[in-house]
């Protein structure tokens, strides 16, 4: 395995994109959504960049790139066509130990970004390790489908009862086998069938020694909305 896979945090991070096209675009929204800084330089920009930059969630620094924008930057990524502009980008940013993904040219990386599937806070990562990004799309389809929106909603429940339970019980024991029946029960197949009364049986079944019946209600009724 050549590449450690890892998933970063880029919370208020500087992230340097290099492109103006629809694939600069996607990896801007992929960037904003993670909450980074966002620096764009680019030659033409699509109209959805314009707009970010219009509202202040893109900071523009200008048509031509210069290696003093990589000061004080935690990523860096290449999505144009000019091959000249590409190499350079890579060799500067690796010389500075800045992470460097140049789109589609894994040779000039020092990361490789992964096919995603996301559902909320679940988020499953596909690769291929470059030498075929067309499986990694078709894995990613196939668990799209396989993987529905449930899982969101599942997981979002499964984040407050993880905080309810451990300031109820002490001992990381208890709390272990508790975790793990409510993953292996069959809560994921009554939130996906919207069934809130299963839901609450279910949980009364596996916690209720420990919380109030209106607690669990309540997290029933919320884990549906």
């Amino acid at each position: 395995m050549r590449y450690y896979p890892v998933f970063l945090d880029l919370n208020g991070k500087n992230c340097l994109v290099v492109g103006g096209g629809q694939v600069a675009w996607r990896k801007v929204q992929r960037l904003l959504t993670c909450g980074a800084k966002v620096y764009l330089v680019a030659k033409e920009v699509l109209p959805d960049l314009q707009k970010a930059i219009n509202d202040q969630r893109v900071v523009y620094l200008g048509t031509e790139y210069k290696q003093e924008f990589l000061q004080n930057t935690f990523l860096v990524i290449g999505a144009t066509d000019d091959e000249a502009l590409n190499a350079r980008l890579s060799k500067e940013a690796n010389e500075a130990n800045i992470l460097c993904n140049i789109v589609d040219q894994p040779e000039k990386c020092n990361f490789i970004v992964p096919s995603l599937v996301v559902k909320g806070d679940l988020i499953i990562a596909i690769s291929t390790g470059g030498k075929s990004p067309a499986l990694a799309k078709r894995l990613r389809l196939e668990m799209d489908k396989q993987f529905g929106e449930e899982y969101t909603v599942f997981l979002n429940l499964l984040g407050r009862l993880r905080e309810m339970i451990k300031k109820q019980i002490e001992g990381q024991k208890e709390r272990q086998v508790i975790f793990e029946k409510l993953v292996y029960s069959d809560l994921i197949n009554y939130i996906k069938n919207k069934d809130w009364q299963a839901v609450k049986q279910c949980l009364k079944e596996i916690i209720g020694k420990y919380f109030k019946e209106t607690e669990l209600e309540t997290l029933s009724k919320d884990s549906l909305l």
